[in-house]
């Protein structure tokens, strides 16, 4: 078992409550989380049975949003974050990119640890900085975070108070909707034959043979972690509709698949995030802008 695993996946979203509500609608579960250090962005959380869960990020002022994406928009993004920690500048570029899913964690148990093994494949990861949030009960949580010097690896956390705090258990019933937690995520990457060495450096491993979650129109390779897959898609020469989410970030997830009470032969959930659509379930089937 790779000692890695997926821990969350991040969606920025416009107004917190709004999109709470949507997710609602959806069947999940939805608790505030909170407001991070700094002040600046606060947070919904959906959890799941497996431990992992999606969390709805937001900054606390809307026209802050707006201004990160002008930014963006105006390429002068890179010298307004110069000077934050790698955490505060990955996090910050996740936002100025705009509505949608924009990010992912992995969860290391030594994040000390993880890094010197993945230097040693070389893959270069950041010193650990200090991050935290005070959930809406008044309660602080902190962790450790390491961000990597790519874009289509995700960053790494190490909890400091018990995960428990940061995450509260839930039960088999705890959705509507009968999810049970994460089976798979789709990330699409401009690049595959850099981001396939990339990720075999992260996981130590070779992709599968065969890819479980397969999309139209995309070249894929599929890695396995933990009983859950990571598979990167990339568009195939032509494409260019596939390329809208490779329009301001070289890579970042685009949909989320799920295990639910329901078994059977029918195709697994998968949940899309766009700008124009919100919250999307559908089966199986990436729905891409």
């Amino acid at each position: 078992m790779n000692s890695l695993s997926i821990d969350h996946v991040i969606l920025v979203v416009s107004d917190l409550q709004v999109a709470s509500q949507q997710f609602s609608q959806l069947g999940f579960t939805v608790i505030p989380g909170g407001v991070h250090s700094g002040g600046s962005t606060h947070n919904a959380l959906v959890s799941f049975p497996d431990g992992t869960y999606l969390e709805l990020l937001s900054t606390t002022r809307s026209a802050r949003l707006k201004f990160l994406i002008m930014l963006k928009r105006l390429r002068l993004l890179s010298l307004y974050i110069g000077n934050d920690s790698a955490i505060n500048r990955r996090l910050t570029t996740d936002l100025a990119c705009g509505i949608g899913m924009a990010d992912f964690c992995m969860c290391a148990g030594d994040i000390g640890k993880e890094i010197s093994l993945l230097q040693a494949r070389g893959e270069h990861f950041s010193v650990p900085s200090p991050g935290g949030r005070q959930r809406p009960d008044g309660q602080e949580i902190s962790w450790l975070t390491s961000v990597p010097r790519t874009l289509d690896l995700p960053f790494l956390i190490e909890d400091k108070t018990p995960r428990e705090l940061r995450l509260p258990p839930v039960d088999d019933d705890y959705h509507k909707n009968g999810i049970l937690g994460i089976s798979g995520l789709a990330v699409i990457v401009s690049n595959l034959v850099d981001s396939m060495a990339h990720y075999r450096a992260l996981l130590g491993d070779d992709p599968v043979s065969q890819a479980q979650y397969p999309q139209p129109g995309t070249q894929s390779s599929e890695f396995q972690n933990n009983k859950r897959t990571i598979t990167l898609l990339s568009p195939l020469p032509g494409n260019s509709a596939l390329r809208e989410p490779l329009k301001f970030r070289p890579a970042r997830p685009v949909g989320v698949f799920f295990r639910a009470l329901e078994n059977g032969a029918r195709d697994p959930l998968c949940l899309t995030y766009l700008p124009d659509r919100g919250a999307t379930l559908s089966r199986s089937k990436i729905l891409f802008p």
